[in-house]
């Protein structure tokens, strides 16, 4: 007789004993899903800097308003990508800030799944998942690692993503000293896509467009 694959089932954390169940069992993934939480915010406050020194560095009260009426991450993302077909820029400033928007989109997608996913634990391996549905889909959820060690690498690349955006609020600084400036041109030397290429630069970032749901 043939044998049937082990089912894979998953009980929901925090359906009975509430928070005590999480602090008791999940305590380091439940801590580092609030340092994704804060320094996603540090990213956001850092992209909204950045926007308001291009448009309206005489009137950036004005440029904050703007901003902060943007209902989602993703239309405030693509507030700041559409300066790029607005503002005069070098060609280098382009290439930095249309990194940075791309990487932060990236980055944005991850989160916006940890931050709206319903928490589950493998009943097997007893390990900490995301269970993330579509919006509007039928297809079964995805069950997603969320264990210390993932969760560990989605903070990396936020803290690699933050050293970019700094970089890039520097470059549209004109104060800058000559030391920034140097570290600038270090960093635009070692990352090929903030080179200026002979061609006129890298284009614009496309405004990816996600399901409805994302914050």
């Amino acid at each position: 007789m043939a044998k049937h694959p082990r089912e894979e089932f998953y009980w929901p954390l925090g359906e009975l004993s509430h928070a005590s169940e999480i602090r008791d069992y999940f305590a380091e993934e439940s801590e580092l899903l609030g340092v994704i939480t804060i320094l996603w915010n540090r990213q956001e406050i850092r992209l909204k800097s950045i926007y308001k020194r291009i448009i309206a560095s005489k009137r950036e009260a004005f440029a904050e308003a703007i901003w902060d009426r943007q209902p989602t991450h993703q239309a405030r993302r693509d507030t700041l990508a559409l300066a790029l077909t607005t503002v005069k820029l070098t060609k280098r400033q382009k290439a930095i800030l249309g990194f940075v928007i791309e990487k932060t989109k990236d980055i944005a997608d991850r989160r916006n799944d940890l931050i709206h996913a319903e928490y589950v634990v493998h009943g097997r391996t007893e390990k900490l998942h995301a269970k993330i549905r579509s919006p509007r889909s039928t297809k079964p959820p995805k069950h997603q690692r969320a264990s210390a060690e993932d969760l560990l690498l989605v903070i990396e690349e936020l803290e690699t993503l933050l050293g970019f955006t700094d970089a890039a609020w520097f470059e549209f600084d004109t104060r800058k000293g000559k030391a920034i400036q140097a570290s600038l041109n270090r960093l635009a030397k070692s990352i090929p896509i903030f080179r200026e290429n002979p061609h006129g630069g890298l284009g614009p970032p496309s405004l990816r467009r996600r399901p409805d749901g994302e914050s």
